[in-house]
């Protein structure tokens, strides 16, 4: 039943992430998490005034917004409180700058055209009959 209270500026809990939903999408929700203000900044972080994070219910005012965004299902989020449109409005936009930024480095990526290391074949390479052995299976088949 708490899962129809989550709605767009919704604050919940997925897992132990606190999150603000931006939009809602079906069953499930694109949110943005909350971090600590002892994070490291990053130029998708949005500051919020204290009397935002007060309203909303929250009891940390050492927060702000990472506005990275994630999607969720709604059946896993717990609502714990709301922020206002107006803050919403600003943390969409936010997001959907680092949503352009993130597509715009992932096309000019010059690994992104490249098949990754890992997906060449490797063959495998017989001695005498045998397999090559590493070096430790060396030593125990000796000792």
């Amino acid at each position: 039943m708490e899962r129809f209270n989550i709605v767009s500026g919704a604050i919940v809990l997925s897992g132990r992430q606190t999150m603000i939903v931006l939009w809602c999408e079906g069953p499930e929700v694109i949110a943005c998490p909350l971090i600590s203000m002892d994070e490291a900044f990053h130029r998708a972080d949005c500051d919020l005034e204290w009397h935002e994070l007060v309203n909303a219910g929250l009891t940390r005012l050492d927060v702000r917004c990472r506005a990275i965004p994630c999607l969720r299902r709604i059946s896993s989020l717990k609502p714990i409180g709301c922020v206002d449109d107006v803050t919403v409005k600003r943390l969409r936009n936010v997001a959907q700058k680092e949503w352009k930024y993130r597509l715009q480095e992932k096309e000019m990526s010059p690994r992104s055209h490249k098949k990754p290391f890992h997906s060449r074949q490797s063959t495998a390479v017989w001695f005498d009959g045998g397999s090559m052995n590493s070096r430790r299976e060396e030593r125990l088949q000796m000792g």
